[in-house]
């Protein structure tokens, strides 16, 4: 690495940067080699250039809104790293009667991205359900990461936020976690479907702060840069939250993040779904998107 002392533009820097991400990995080990990377004089410290990564959250709704949908993940393929919740996992191109999850809805996303992104899936075991509409046990509901092909899977993995997983009041899911190589760094991303308590108001309960004691003492033990992101289903300062965003920034709250559904949530409740970092983390932009694609709106992370 090597320092320039001249003043460097900083969208340059990011065109540059983008421009390394697509090159073959001899090409860019040669760039690297070269010392092409190099240090940006920041307002308060030097940083080290990194590669610039786009992340994206969204709850998909089980593809009630399918083409919409469909539409939308086209037009953003550059992201880096989806991170999707409620995705079903059967093989016929088909509605479900009552709620109307597309039941294919994970080969649909794939057959978009194929060409650009792998995923790594954390299906539910026994758990085959849309908006409390019981499925065939075959199609199966959970979350799915999907990452640029110029992204290396390290490890990846789910454990379990609480201990039951099932009740008449209470469904829980396994929080998913995948450690990428980008080449220049380590990151890992946590995508979080956080538990659904019948009449709880997403507030606290003993079973929600369990939750996030649990993904909090996980992180605690991570190395380098971290994401949690998804739909946490709590409330935004609560002690859930609280206890999560310990090392952590939460970007709803610092970007002022005014609501996170979408014109089809019609309950009370403006907040569900949120992106936490590292304070390692160089945050470019953060937002939440308007497009109308799920009853969440989409979340969306450069850095």
């Amino acid at each position: 690495m090597v320092e320039r002392s001249n003043t460097t533009d900083c969208k340059s820097v990011a065109q540059w940067a983008t421009q390394v991400r697509i090159l073959p990995d001899a090409h860019k080990k040669n760039l690297l080699r070269n010392k092409e990377v190099f240090l940006i004089k920041h307002v308060f410290r030097y940083v080290i250039v990194s590669l610039i990564m786009k992340l994206m959250t969204l709850n998909v709704w089980g593809g009630k809104l399918y083409e919409p949908l469909m539409e939308f993940i086209k037009k953003n393929k550059e992201v880096d790293i989806f991170c999707f919740q409620d995705v079903l996992f059967g093989n016929e191109p088909v509605f479900s009667p009552i709620k109307h999850g597309r039941i294919n809805l994970f080969k649909e996303i794939e057959k978009v991205l194929i060409d650009s992104h792998k995923s790594v899936i954390s299906k539910e075991e026994g758990h085959s359900i849309m908006e409390g509409e019981p499925l065939s046990a075959d199609v199966g509901s959970g979350k799915v990461i999907f990452y640029k092909n110029n992204l290396s899977v390290l490890r990846h993995g789910g454990f379990d936020v609480a201990d039951t997983y099932r009740t008449e009041t209470m469904i829980n899911s396994q929080c998913q976690w995948v450690e990428f190589d980008t080449g220049l760094e380590k990151i890992v991303v946590l995508n979080l479907h956080g538990m659904w308590q019948r009449a709880s108001k997403k507030q606290d309960t003993e079973e929600r702060l369990e939750q996030s004691r649990r993904i909090a003492n996980f992180m605690k033990d991570l190395q380098g840069k971290k994401i949690l992101a998804g739909d946490f289903n709590i409330v935004p300062n609560g002690e859930s939250m609280n206890i999560l965003e310990q090392g952590m920034v939460n970007l709803v709250k610092e970007y002022n993040i005014q609501t996170t559904r979408s014109g089809h949530y019609s309950r009370e409740g403006a907040f569900a779904d949120y992106i936490l970092v590292s304070k390692d983390i160089h945050v470019n932009d953060f937002k939440t998107l308007p497009d109308e694609v799920s009853d969440h709106l989409a979340l969306y992370l450069d850095f």
